[in-house]
C-alpha cells in the first residue's frame, strides 16, 4: 500500500470542516468578525472565496486602530463581496458620529441587499448626539436592535424621525432618549412600524415627562428602566405579554387580552388598568420591602385578580402578613386561581417575625378563599439552604468516592497509592478533615430540616 495514500486519507478525514456545505460554514464564520472570516481565505482554494458569499456580516471599528482604517476596510469588503448574495443579518459596532460616511455606506449596502436582522452598537458616546432613525429605510428589515454605550451616564442620545419600516416586527432599544418632532409623548416613533409585534425598551428616557405607546398589533412589550419617566401610557389591544422591570413610572395599561404579566422591582408598581380579563400568568417580585406601605401591594394584586397562575415572592408575603393596619377581611378577588406559588428572592430576611410565621391566616384567606381548588406551593429559605448543603455534601462524597476508587485500583495493580510518599499522618488529617466537613454539613442539614418542620407545623396551625 502506498504510504502517501494513507497520509492523504488522514488529511482529508482531518479536515472535515472543509467538506461542510457553504451555508454551514457561513453560519460558523458568522460568530467571527468579518476581518477574521476573510483571513480564512488563505487556508486553501476551498476557502478562498467563501467569505464573499456570507449572508452574515459582523463589522466592528473596534478591530482597527483608527476609523479611517476601518472605513477603508469596509470599502474593501463591500466591493469584493458577491453582489448577488443577500445580507440576512448585519451587526455594526462603531464609534463617532452616526452621520459618518462609512456608517451610511454600510447601512445603505445592507438595505439594498434585503437585510432582515440589524444589530447596531454605538460605542463610547461622549456628548449629546442624535441618531436619525431615518437612516433605517428598508422594506425587508424585520428585526432591529440598537444599543448606545455612553461614556457619561448623563449624556443623551436621541432617536428621532423613524422611517416607514413596513416589515419590522421586533424592535429592541437600549439606553436611548426617545423623542418625536410631531408628538411630545413619542408615540409616533412606534406607530410608523405598522407590523411591530415585539418591543423592548431598556434604560430609556424621554424629552418630556411621559411615554405613550399606541399600537394595534403589539403582542410583547418589555420595559426596563431606572431613569425618570413620570407616566407610561400603553394602548395595545393585542398585547399578550407584558414585562416591567425596575420602571417606577405610573403605568396606565389598556390591554384587554393580556395573558402574561411579570413585574420585578424594588418597590410596588403604580399600575392603572381597565382590567386584565384574560390574564393567565402573573409573577410579582418586589425585592426591597423594609418599611414599605402594604396598601400599594394590595392595589397591584387587585389588578391581577383574573390570574390563573400567580407567583409572589416571600418578601412580599411577609410584608403583607406583618402589616398591622391592613384590612384583608374583604372577599378574595382571585376567583380563577389554579395555582399559587411563593418563593424567596433572598435566603435572609430583614423581618425577624418571618422566622415564626411566613403567611398570616388573613392573607392566606385573601389569596386562596376565592379558589378553594387552587394548589398552594411555598418554598422557604430553609429549604433553599438545605438544597445548597446537599449539593456541597454531594461534591465531597464524590471526591471521597474517587479517592477510594484510585486507591483500590492501585492496590489491584500492585502499585503504591499516588499519595503514598506523603506521611500517613498527613493523609489521615486530609481524610479526617473531609469527614469532619461532611459531618458538619449533615448537622447543618439536620438543623435546616428541623427548622422547616417547625415552620410547616406553624403553617398547619395557621390553616
Amino acid at each position: 500500500m502506498d504510504p502517501r495514500h494513507g497520509k492523504m486519507r488522514m488529511n482529508v478525514e482531518g479536515d472535515r470542516l472543509s467538506s461542510l456545505p457553504d451555508d454551514l460554514i457561513h453560519k460558523i464564520l458568522a460568530f467571527l468578525p468579518i476581518k477574521d472570516a476573510i483571513e480564512t481565505s488563505v487556508l486553501s482554494s476551498r476557502w478562498r472565496f467563501i467569505w464573499t458569499s456570507m449572508p452574515y456580516l459582523n463589522l466592528s471599528s473596534e478591530d482597527f486602530y483608527t476609523l479611517p482604517k476601518f472605513s477603508k476596510f469596509v470599502t474593501h469588503v463591500l466591493s469584493r463581496r458577491n453582489n448577488l448574495t443577500e445580507v440576512y443579518s448585519l451587526k455594526l459596532t462603531f464609534r463617532g458620529k452616526a452621520s459618518q460616511v462609512f456608517v451610511k455606506r454600510i447601512l445603505n449596502y445592507a438595505f439594498s441587499h434585503n437585510v432582515q436582522q440589524l444589530n447596531v452598537v454605538w460605542l463610547d458616546v461622549n456628548s449629546n448626539m442624535t441618531f436619525p432613525l431615518s437612516l433605517f429605510s428598508s422594506k425587508s428589515l424585520n428585526s432591529l436592535t440598537m444599543q448606545i454605550v455612553k461614556r457619561n451616564h448623563l449624556m443623551e442620545t436621541c432617536l428621532t424621525s423613524i422611517s416607514e419600516l413596513p416589515t419590522l416586527t421586533t424592535l429592541d432599544l437600549h439606553s436611548v432618549t426617545l423623542c418625536d418632532d410631531e408628538d411630545d409623548k413619542c408615540s409616533g416613533i412606534f406607530s410608523k412600524c405598522a407590523n411591530l409585534k415585539n418591543l423592548t425598551l431598556r434604560d430609556f428616557a424621554t424629552e418630556s415627562d411621559g411615554l405613550s405607546i399606541f399600537h394595534p398589533r403589539l403582542a410583547n412589550l418589555t420595559l426596563e428602566n431606572d431613569n425618570f419617566v413620570k407616566v407610561v401610557n400603553v394602548v395595545a389591544p393585542q398585547l399578550e405579554n407584558l414585562t416591567i422591570r425596575y420602571c417606577y413610572a405610573e403605568h396606565v395599561i389598556s390591554s384587554p387580552h393580556l395573558a402574561s404579566f411579570l413585574y420585578e422591582g424594588y418597590h410596588p408598581l403604580n399600575l392603572s388598568t381597565d382590567g386584565f380579563h384574560s390574564l393567565e400568568k402573573a409573577d410579582v417580585g418586589i425585592s426591597c420591602l423594609q418599611g414599605t406601605n402594604a396598601h400599594p401591594i394590595v392595589c397591584l394584586l387587585q389588578h391581577l385578580r383574573s390570574a390563573k397562575f400567580l407567583t409572589l415572592n416571600l418578601e412580599t408575603v411577609e410584608t403583607l402578613s406583618s402589616s398591622l393596619d391592613l384590612n384583608l377581611h374583604q372577599p378574595s378577588p382571585f376567583v380563577n386561581l389554579k395555582s399559587l406559588k411563593i418563593y424567596p428572592l433572598t435566603t435572609y430576611s430583614w423581618n425577624p417575625a418571618s422566622k415564626k410565621v411566613a403567611i398570616s391566616t388573613e392573607l392566606k384567606s385573601y389569596l386562596l378563599d376565592g379558589s378553594p381548588g387552587a394548589t398552594f406551593t411555598m418554598v422557604l429559605r430553609e429549604e433553599i439552604e438545605a438544597r445548597k448543603l446537599i449539593a456541597k455534601l454531594g461534591v465531597l462524597l464524590e471526591k471521597e468516592k474517587d479517592n477510594t476508587k484510585t486507591s483500590s485500583a492501585c492496590v489491584e495493580r500492585g502499585e503504591a497509592p499516588v499519595e503514598s510518599h506523603k506521611p500517613k499522618t498527613e493523609k489521615k488529617l486530609k481524610i479526617g478533615g473531609n469527614v469532619a466537613q461532611i459531618k458538619g454539613y449533615w448537622e447543618d442539614l439536620g438543623v435546616q430540616i428541623e427548622q422547616r418542620n417547625k415552620t410547616r407545623l406553624t403553617m398547619s396551625l395557621v390553616k
